[in-house]
This record gives structure tokens, sequence and C-alpha cells, in this order.
């Protein structure tokens, strides 16, 4: 991969030079054969903006080469793209936000996949559309059959698992929301994947204690400009998966109003998707006593909820935290993808 990477970085190079070529044509972000997987803003259609981890923009093209335009607020977010059966990555550093992804190509149809690997403290994304050879086009890409929003912390982000060890500190170059245990989960299970993640971030309160930082209060946000609420109307995912407690037991935390948090919190979701699949999921632990109480408390919200709603219990159990600042490393997550998986298979039938 780092082969590739680098040979991504010497072509950006040449990028204008390409753009300028007579021989491509530019396609923009509101053609009808692009697909968008995730919460985006389109209220500028030709220019799409998101944040969260995971967030997917894919299409087909014909031809031997494919360029990306995307404006990245921050300058330090990263990406994987999947073209056809190869993986690269890339950071979209370059402030004239043109990415050349593909050059030499055998001249046939190609798919291609570009996924957020960062999260959202990264700043919003703008994707303006592709650059492809003059006289090919953008085709439509086969639709996923199911769709799994995943709510989560930094365990849902993919926040360090590419870090050599727990005592490495974060960096935007080592979170690969891409190898996290749902967007692992969903691809394994031919579904499409929704993150709804920020790392440090609990369901009745965020790690030390941060009352005003939990789900609840973010949970309807699309990007970075707070008017922009998103429209649970647009998409119903067939499972949604939470996995919030981990920061709210970081601290001193009220037993009741926990429980009532996520019970309301419950309720919420179930408005939002009447129909809609709902799993709870208890932890990864890396063995800390807390483990225990947050599964008390959230199976006394889900037990509250059953009576009028339906909601199913998951637990992750204990997992070695070797990824960076005591996170769960890719390792790690294969094997809570690897242990959730069945779960949801049997229920998605």
């Amino acid at each position: 991969m780092k082969k590739i990477y680098l040979l991504i970085s010497v072509a950006l190079f040449c990028t204008t030079a390409f753009t300028q070529n007579k021989k491509s044509i530019f396609i923009s972000a509101a053609n009808a054969n692009i697909q968008f997987v995730g919460r985006f803003d389109f209220s500028i259609k030709k220019q799409p903006v998101f944040m969260y981890s995971g967030s997917e923009i894919r299409t087909c093209f014909t031809g031997t080469s494919i360029q990306l335009h995307l404006k990245d607020d921050s300058l330090r977010n990263w990406f994987t793209v999947k073209l056809d059966d190869s993986l690269f990555i890339f950071e979209s550093n370059n402030p004239n936000g043109i990415y050349l992804l593909a050059n030499k190509l055998v001249n046939k149809k190609h798919t291609i996949e570009i996924s957020r690997r960062t999260e959202w403290h990264g700043g919003n994304t703008h994707f303006l559309g592709f650059t492809i050879d003059k006289g090919k086009q953008l085709m439509p890409i086969k639709k996923r059959k199911y769709s799994i929003e995943f709510i989560g912390d930094s365990y849902t982000c993919g926040y360090g698992n590419e870090g050599a060890s727990h005592d490495e500190h974060f960096s935007y170059a080592t979170e690969n929301n891409f190898l996290s245990y749902g967007a692992i989960a969903a691809r394994a299970l031919g579904a499409d994947y929704t993150g709804i993640c920020r790392s440090g971030i609990g369901i009745y309160q965020g790690y030390g204690g941060d009352s005003s930082f939990n789900m609840p209060a973010y949970y309807d946000e699309v990007t970075h400009d707070k008017t922009k609420r998103w429209n649970y109307s647009s998409h119903a995912p067939n499972m949604v998966v939470i996995d919030l407690s981990s920061n709210d037991f970081s601290a001193p935390v009220d037993s009741i109003k926990f429980t009532n948090a996520y019970y309301n919190f419950l309720k919420r979701i179930r408005n939002n998707y009447p129909r809609t699949i709902i799993i709870c999921a208890i932890g990864p632990s890396g063995g800390e006593v807390n483990y225990i109480n947050q599964n008390q408390h959230i199976s006394a919200a889900v037990s509250k909820f059953n009576i009028t709603g339906k909601a199913y219990l998951f637990e992750f159990g204990v997992t070695l935290m070797n990824g960076s600042d005591w996170h769960p490393n890719v390792l790690a997550h294969q094997e809570m993808a690897k242990k959730i998986i069945p779960f949801i298979r049997r229920l998605l039938k």
C-alpha cells in the first residue's frame, strides 16, 4: 500500500497539466451515476459536503484515468480508495483539491469507491466531481442490499487503530475507519456503512464527565454547519448499532440519569426509524471494572425500552487495547467484527 501511495503523491505534481489536457472531461458531483453513502449535505447539488468517518462516494467509469476534485477544510483528512480490486490511501492536503487517482488503466469499465478514514473534527470535506477521459462516461454502480448505521465513539471511528502501540498518541494518519469493526462487518454483509461517531462522546456525558458532549445533543448534525439537520425520512437503514457508554463511565456518572438518557435515545431512534432493527452493543472492554456497570445500566435501559419497543443486546467482551492511546488496533477491530457479524446476519435473516 505504501508503494501505491507514493505513486499517487508523485502523480499529484502532474495534476494541473492533466486537468488542462483537452483529452479529459469534468463530471460534476451532481451526476446521477454517483452514489453517496452516509450523511451528506446536498444544499449545493454540485458540491455535497460531509464530515463523518466512513462517508463514501461510489461510481463506475470508463476509460484509462480518473481524477478526484475534493476540497478539504483542514487539509489533513485521509481517504481510502478502492479501485476495482486495488486499495490505496491519500491525504487530502492538496490546496487546489485535485487528486489524480489513476492513470494508464486498461480501457474498460472500472469501479471506484472513496471513503473518508478520519473523523468529524477533521472538518468538512466538499466533493466537486471527477475528471475522466474525454468521450468516456460515468455509469451506475450496483446498490448494496442492506444499510447499517453505527452510532458510537472512538471505537466506532477507528481511533488510532493503525497506531504502533498503546503508548503512541493519536494522529490522523493512523485513524482508519475503513478498517473499523463496523465498516468491516458492513462490507462482509454486503451492506452500506454509515458512521455517526465522535471520539470522546457518550450517551449522557463525554470523556472526563463533560455533560455537554453527548450523542443526543449532536446526533442530528450533518456537517460542521449546525443549522443543517439530518432528514431521517430520506433514508431508513435496515439496522442501527449503538455502541456508547465507555466515555460516560470514564468519570462518576449518575446511574439513573445515564439509564434514562439511553432509554430516551432508544425511543428517539425508534421514532426516526419505526421498522429498523436496533442493536445495543456493550464494550469492548480492556478489562476495566466499569464494564460491569456499563452492562448493567444498558441492560436496564433496554429492558425498559422493550416493554413497548424492541432492541437487542450484544456484548463484545474483553479486547486487547494495542492501538493508540489504549484503543483497539486493526487486529482487535477484525476480532470485534468477527463476533458481531453472525449476530447481525441472524437478525437481518
